[in-house]
């Protein structure tokens, strides 16, 4: 794989890191702001909420167009396999958050020769790079 493609992808995945903790810190001052939610008294279920406000941009951005913002901003986009359908997406962010769980496993594989992420390859999608 050309160091050029691995600078792309782990370029937009921390681009993506901080659109997560920009949406997080919005989500997390609408949560305290308006439901005068206690983050403290409730730690896990704070943290499910962030989860699933990332899963529905995560989720949002691929099913309608293929392409997050930091994967436009980097050139990048999600090709599904062929019949995909909304479990390909879920399965998709599921795989992909317990690839952060386990510190990068699943990122890992670009940094020795692979082509893709482990989720990537579990459900046969694919990357690529658009040229606009």
């Amino acid at each position: 794989m050309q160091i050029k493609t691995v600078f792309r992808l782990y370029s937009c995945l921390f681009y993506e890191l901080i659109i997560q903790i920009a949406l997080w810190f919005v989500i997390t001052f609408l949560i305290l702001f308006f439901f005068n939610f206690k983050a403290i008294d409730h730690p896990n279920i704070f943290l499910f909420i962030l989860w699933v406000s990332s899963g529905i941009y995560f989720l949002y951005s691929w099913m309608y167009g293929g392409q997050t913002l930091a994967m436009k901003a980097w050139k990048l986009k999600l090709i599904p396999p062929k019949g995909y359908k909304f479990i390909f997406f879920l399965s998709r962010y599921v795989l992909a958050t317990l690839g952060v769980a386990l510190l990068l496993l699943f990122y890992l594989n670009i940094l020795f020769g692979g082509k893709e992420y482990i989720h990537d390859l579990i459900l046969d999608s694919k990357i690529i790079h658009v040229q606009i």
